[in-house]
């Protein structure tokens, strides 16, 4: 195992398909290379750079998600073997707060082969390391199934490997147990979701860590702010010799909207949404999914052929996400009867009726359209413009220190831009602490990093 600690601009996809095809030179003509990451963003960028490197992408050499990793390679062909249920299929619906009806709809999925996407490294999970109540039949069974994959899986790559749940990290620490190499690259500073499982594998196996610090991004500035907020040994030494601009402007000096909208900035972020800032592009996908779910199910109950269902489930959205602020949502769902030629039950209606709801409302959320720092971790831009919070205030101004998730988001938000960094101070931010001590705070600031 090798864990390679890479902070922001480090240049991390670039070395990760480097050693990728230097490990494809010595690979065996009967085994796999597995390379994963977390978003398909991530996924096209390192496929972008093994092309780069070496004009095509080898047969035997997987580029993909996670998900599809543990989906293909464990949960479909093998999941039945030990368990029964068999999975064909996953959904990124979303699912109901209340844990009955959770239950039930997970349920639901099963019976058509489906497996949730929140479900998919707990699954996996079992499938290589078991339940406590399996039986000798099935712990027999899963020796041969992870001798089944040690034949022909040589090596996984695993980008971004602080967003790891525990549940994969234990997938990670058998298929080493088993003699399958492996290679993480992540930083425990972009740890988003709090797993805080990268930095637990860090401590278990500290002479498999390697500290990278250069950081190719970011101008001196920017490193050096950020560097304040992170331990000693994974702060970053900047390889471009730019000063860079960083700066801070109050939200009540503005027009916010002509100043966020005015074709400066590559990026605008913030940690959450509130009544000015919307996020609503972070919702909408996942309202889609869940229509489209609800829309196949209710398909799946008509007369149509089964090899059109896609098809007609595509169109049927399509025209609805057409109509769907000039129709009410009981004429959309009546039409659909009407169009499939069916009937449908109360619990049917609920459901569509709830999908047509979560999407209008995300598509009609109001406030200046910005991002979440959530989606652009990964990203960077030649200027950028980090709208600071009370969520994040304390952090920023050092009134809070200690290691954990919102420091890293913190982290996250300092270390986009290329160029041009500025912090906009909003109202929230303004009053709670007052312009004098915020110009206090940031002159401090404006110090260290000029040092």
């Amino acid at each position: 195992m090798r864990i390679i600690i890479a902070g922001a601009g480090a240049g991390k996809t670039t070395s990760m398909a480097k050693s990728v095809l230097e490990r494809y030179r010595d690979l065996e003509e009967d085994k796999i290379i597995y390379v994963i990451t977390y978003t398909n963003a991530a996924r096209d960028r390192i496929r972008e750079k093994i092309i780069e490197e070496n004009g095509i992408i080898p047969m035997q050499i997987k580029v993909g998600t996670y998900h599809v990793f543990l989906l293909q390679e464990i949960i479909f062909p093998f999941h039945h073997l030990l368990y029964e249920q068999q999975y064909t299929s996953v959904s990124l619906i979303n699912l109901p707060n209340e844990f009955t009806f959770r239950a039930k709809k997970i349920s639901e999925l099963k019976v058509n082969k489906i497996i949730h996407v929140d479900d998919v490294t707990e699954v996996a999970r079992y499938v290589l390391l078991g339940k406590s109540n399996d039986k000798k039949i099935v712990k027999e069974r899963r020796e041969k199934i992870l001798s089944i994959i040690g034949k022909y899986l040589d090596y996984v790559f695993l980008d971004e490997a602080q967003d790891m749940d525990k549940d994969l990290s234990k997938i990670i620490e058998v298929l080493d147990i088993r003699g399958i190499g492996l290679y993480l690259v992540g930083d425990p500073k972009q740890d988003l979701r709090g797993h805080n499982q990268l930095r637990k594998l860090i401590e278990e196996y500290k002479q498999y860590v390697e500290y990278r610090k250069e950081n190719h991004r970011c101008p001196m500035s920017h490193v050096n702010l950020s560097n304040i907020y992170v331990s000693e040994e994974e702060k970053q030494e900047h390889q471009i010799e730019e000063i860079g601009e960083f700066g801070y402007i109050y939200e009540s000096d503005i027009n916010i909207t002509e100043y966020i909208n005015n074709g400066m900035w590559c990026y605008c972020y913030i940690y959450n949404k509130n009544k000015r800032f919307n996020t609503k592009l972070d919702n909408l996908n996942s309202a889609k999914s869940t229509l489209s779910y609800e829309l196949k199910r209710i398909v799946q109950k008509s007369d149509m052929k089964k090899e059109i269902i896609d098809q007609v489930v595509y169109i049927l959205k399509k025209h609805i996400l057409e109509d769907i602020h000039t129709r009410e949502h009981r004429i959309i769902i009546n039409d659909l009867e009407k169009t499939l030629k069916i009937t449908l039950d109360k619990q049917d209606k609920a459901k569509l009726y709830n999908a047509l709801k979560n999407n209008m409302e995300n598509m009609n959320c109001e406030g200046i359209l910005v991002t979440s720092i959530d989606k652009i971790k990964g990203l960077e831009g030649k200027n950028c413009l980090f709208i600071l919070t009370t969520d994040l205030s304390d952090y920023f101004f050092m009134e809070k220190t200690e290691q954990n998730k919102m420091l890293n988001y913190l982290y996250v938000a300092l270390t986009r831009a290329k160029r041009k960094l500025m912090i906009l101070v909003t109202v929230e931010v303004e009053n709670k602490y007052g312009r004098e001590w915020i110009n206090g705070k940031i002159n401090n600031l404006l110090e260290l990093i000029s040092e």
